[in-house]
């Protein structure tokens, strides 16, 4: 059978290229498993809630969804660009399917541009009423449920309603899918029940049955792997089923700075498999010391051409990750996969770093989508000095992989004894400024700036055809098609350029004042790419990871130099020629300590803070501003000091007009983030001042040429105060809430939109009865 469809493949493809050609190629390639028709018959008549494993074809069960009703329109919604973009080329033959993202819809949906949550949110604020035009779909596909937020689902109770509107009242029926066990964003707000308890949540938006269905066999995974997955990691539940014969997966304990020896045991499975194929999985990248070490000894001495991604904000780029070796966190891999994956962090060090507010009797749902990624061979990398993870034992270890060795040293069964997990504050030795509000739901950062900051816009964001576009990757190698990432770098040389073009000097690079400074090359193309270069070179200094300026190394680093200089000029225009300015300020405070917060050993609990501003600008004497303070809210009183308080109730913040804190970004938009970032400093280089006289306090995107202003409305305790609820944002571990309680919150939801309905419907008929 497999060899008629493989010749009826070939034969169509010699036929050509039409949509009815391609639609019976794909319906002739692609036969779905009888879990996947399962899912396609209820779906006929019922609602469906799939639960599906992973590498269990998700986007292929929506072709077949969409295959057997050709006559109905259908939407998949999907949570990604990525996964929107596969699954539409997917589906691209099928003339009745629109596939969308979350935030694609929203644009659809209220006729504006939906980029990020935050937008969303303000949208839903505003109670605007949705329009939609036809088509009005028959079915709708919820993909990736289990990542599904309050405002999200606020999105989808909207989008049906309006489909039903659209409709004269008739409801689509719907498929939600998704995996509870992959559920790994509840730092964004996303809850594992809007999958779970859809037809509770769902069932007031579309009135026909519904069934439950499983995906559990994984066209991904190994027979081997699923049982290592199933015996070692899930307490021996029979939740995934493998689908092909694999080798045994491969438990490695080792020392983590021996790097020699580590890249002496991967080496020979990177050469068999292909870096190309072959992905390190970590539960975090960013000053990883062990991991960059290992890296950079990979792209030395090996050769091998590493894709290290360091940011979890950043989507996983295709072009960049094409022939490369990827570097990444669990988070960020998640929903990809490759034949050889190598994975960090499976052992109790996760529970002792990481999730310290987890419990340490189950698998963490991070750990189970990084053990889930390999195709073909799983190594697990052992911390020979922890414990194997409290639910793990060697006896199911040996049983389902190899055990190899890399150390001498025992490891140790049992795990230490610890607080049991409950909801506080659990605070790093050490917080980068930059790092500081990475992970924290937009909802709570907004509110936190509402309480303490006022913004002033001094410059809107230019029109688009003004707008600095600077290349975010570039093409190093043509004959392989290889692509780095630049965006960071292209921030970096726009503020070394400024700085070396009014001062001679090259802070921002490294070098240290009244040292000797680098010789630049002349000339604008020579002095881009130089300065480019040099960026790169910090950069990777900075970050520990050198991969990427080994592999650049004969790159002439000539993208910038139209770019650069129109940048430079944007920043000449913010600033005067006599004024003093200190570029990479460092500051830092040794022992920040959050109040109102009793660590495990009774005492409040205290941290390092680290950063550094990109600009101190010194203009004129210091004077106090006249307008009336903002009063402290009572709840806040109660946080700060007393003779803080006093001081604040009695007279204004003082700001310091003769000094200037500037944070420079070369982004799409600025965000909430940024705004923590520049005050944070702000508040920071009053502590290192021992002032109460705060700086003015500036961000400005180089891209659009937005400025905004940032005040602080009660001053350096209220920046204070600030810095300690978005550490308590971060790092404390909030309960979940009861069902009840989660189900009531979406019956409000829902009302909410019955709500907005309701009220544009008076509207019309008033304005209808108005003109009789």
């Amino acid at each position: 059978m497999q060899q008629l469809v493989t010749f009826a493949a070939g034969l169509l493809r010699r036929l050509g290229g039409s949509t009815a050609t391609d639609r019976r190629l794909s319906q002739l390639c692609f036969v779905p498993s009888s879990e996947q028709q399962h899912v396609v018959n209820l779906s006929r008549t019922q609602n469906v809630v799939v639960s599906a494993r992973p590498g269990t074809g998700k986007t292929a069960t929506a072709e077949a969804i969409v295959d057997a009703n050709a006559d109905q329109k259908i939407a998949v919604v999907t949570y990604s660009k990525r996964l929107q973009l596969e699954t539409a080329k997917r589906l691209g033959s099928y003339a009745q399917a629109d596939v969308f993202t979350f935030h694609g819809l929203a644009c659809k949906l209220f006729s504006t541009q939906v980029s990020t949550d935050t937008i969303l949110r303000d949208l839903r604020k505003s109670a605007t009423a949705p329009s939609w035009t036809p088509p009005a779909y028959n079915i709708i596909a919820l993909d990736e449920l289990q990542d599904c937020t309050d405002d999200l689902f606020w999105l989808v109770c909207v989008f049906m309603s309006s489909i039903a509107h659209a409709a004269g009242g008739n409801a689509p029926r719907i498929v939600t899918l998704g995996d509870e066990r992959q559920a790994i964003y509840g730092f964004r707000g996303a809850d594992s029940r809007y999958l779970s308890l859809s037809p509770e949540l769902l069932s007031p938006l579309s009135p026909y049955p519904w069934a439950r269905a499983a995906l559990s066999k994984s066209f991904r995974l190994s027979h081997q792997t699923s049982r290592f997955v199933n015996e070692a990691y899930l307490g021996g539940e029979e939740y995934l089923v493998g689908s092909h014969d694999g080798p045994k997966p491969l438990y490695v304990p080792a020392n983590p700075f021996d790097h020699d020896a580590i890249a002496k045991y991967l080496i020979p499975f990177i050469n068999e498999y292909g870096p190309e194929r072959t992905a390190i999985l970590t539960p975090f990248v960013r000053n990883n010391p062990s991991l960059s070490n290992l890296t950079n000894l990979l792209s030395r001495k090996y050769g091998i051409q590493i894709a290290v991604s360091i940011s979890d904000e950043v989507v996983l780029d295709d072009l960049v990750l094409s022939g490369k070796l990827a570097v990444s966190s669990y988070h960020q891999f998640k929903g990809n996969e490759r034949d050889l994956v190598i994975v960090y962090g499976a052992d109790d060090g996760y529970f002792q770093f990481l999730g310290r507010d987890l419990p340490d009797d189950r698998c963490p749902n991070d750990i189970f989508v990084a053990l889930t990624r390999a195709r073909k061979q799983l190594i697990v990398m052992h911390d020979d000095k922890q414990a194997f993870m409290p639910f793990v034992t060697r006896r199911a270890l040996s049983r389902t992989a190899h055990f190899v060795p890399l150390t001498s040293r025992k490891i140790n069964e049992r795990p230490p004894e610890r607080r049991p997990a409950g909801p506080g504050l659990l605070l790093p030795r050490n917080v980068a400024i930059s790092d500081m509000s990475r992970h924290v739901l937009d909802e709570s950062l907004d509110t936190i700036c509402k309480e303490y900051l006022e913004t002033i816009t001094l410059a809107s964001p230019c029109p688009e055809r003004s707008q600095i576009k600077a290349p975010d990757k570039v093409l190093t190698d043509p004959g392989r098609m290889r692509y780095e990432p630049v965006s960071d770098i292209n921030g970096i040389a726009v503020v070394a350029a400024y700085e070396y073009d009014l001062q001679g000097t090259l802070a921002t690079l490294g070098s240290k004042k009244g040292g000797e400074q680098p010789m630049v090359s002349t000339g604008d193309e020579a002095k881009a790419a130089w300065l480019c270069r040099q960026a790169c070179e910090y950069e990777a200094s900075i970050s520990g990871y050198q991969s990427r300026y080994i592999q650049m190394a004969h790159h002439k680093f000539d993208w910038l130099t139209q770019q650069l200089e129109a940048a430079k000029q944007r920043l000449r225009e913010q600033f005067r020629d006599h004024d003093k300015l200190n570029f990479e300020y460092l500051l830092g405070q040794r022992d920040f300590v959050v109040r109102d917060s009793v660590g495990v050993d009774g005492k409040e609990q205290r941290t390092k803070l680290k950063g550094r501003a990109d600009i101190i600008q010194h203009i004129k004497p210091l004077r106090t501003l006249n307008d009336t303070p903002k009063s402290i809210s009572p709840l806040r009183r109660a946080t700060l000091s007393a003779p803080a308080a006093e001081e604040t109730s009695a007279k204004p913040p003082q700001i310091s007009e003769d000094v200037c804190l500037w944070e420079i970004k070369f982004v799409s938009q600025l965000s909430l983030e940024h705004m923590v970032q520049a005050s944070t400093y702000a508040y920071l280089w009053a502590f290192k001042h021992k002032t109460d006289t705060l700086p003015r306090i500036l961000l400005f995107n180089l891209c659009s040429g937005e400025k905004i202003e940032i005040k602080a409305k009660n001053g350096r305790a209220g920046l204070e105060c600030l810095v300690e609820d978005v550490l308590k944002a971060k790092y404390s571990f909030v309960a979940e809430v009861s069902t009840n309680q989660f189900l009531k919150a979406c019956a409000k939801t829902r009302d909410e939109v019955q709500a907005i309905w309701a009220y544009h419907s008076g509207s019309i008929v008033a304005q209808a009865e108005h003109a009789q």
